[in-house]
């Protein structure tokens, strides 16, 4: 009997089974990369959501003087709203703070660096806001030279900064981010 007929199906048999393995396995890494995609994608949406929220705290904190002044009296309910979304504001500060600390030490920095900048003004108008007496008619909403001023510079830094957590520019390392920040006017 000759040999060579035999030795054909078994050789057709090996690389179909040699396909079959190419293909359930490009099948595999194909989804495990596709897991690690979706991952990386939910892992940014997460990210820019709390990171617009601490800019959104930021403006909130600027806004909030405004707020008091803006009260049409000095009625219990009325104060007491006030005061709730005050205490709001600090929790909220206090979840950002350690989101961003345990997310990036050199973020966190320029987190506090802008608090630090805000706070200053921000006690002063507060302080002014509620010796002021309350607005009695749509005129005096108009609050002229009232307030902290501009500080959207400020805002502005952190959104700057926010940059370097997206994309490419988030595999530096803390220690290059941090002298670019400085470099940069984003940290002193």
């Amino acid at each position: 009997m000759d040999p060579a007929p035999l030795a054909a199906p078994a050789t057709a048999s090996a690389s179909v089974t040699g396909i079959l393995i190419l293909i359930l396995g490009s099948s595999v890494v194909a989804g495990a990369l596709g897991h690690i995609v979706t991952g990386l994608r939910a892992g940014a949406t997460i990210r820019r959501d709390r990171y617009a929220s601490a800019v959104k705290l930021l403006v909130a904190r600027i806004e909030y003087p405004y707020r008091i002044r803006r009260r049409t009296s000095d009625d219990p309910d009325t104060l007491s709203t006030i005061a709730a979304t005050g205490h709001d504001l600090q929790e909220n500060l206090a979840e950002i703070r350690a989101w961003i600390s345990t997310e990036s030490t050199v973020l966190s920095d320029v987190f506090d660096h802008c608090l630090t900048r805000i706070d200053t003004p921000f006690k002063q108008a507060c302080t002014d806001a509620w010796n002021a007496t309350p607005i009695a008619n749509a005129a005096e909403m108009n609050l002229g030279n009232f307030g902290m001023g501009n500080q959207q510079h400020i805002v502005t830094t952190m959104e700057r900064a926010l940059t370097y957590r997206f994309g490419h520019r988030r595999l530096l390392p803390a220690f290059v981010l941090r002298h670019l920040f400085k470099r940069r006017g984003l940290l002193p």
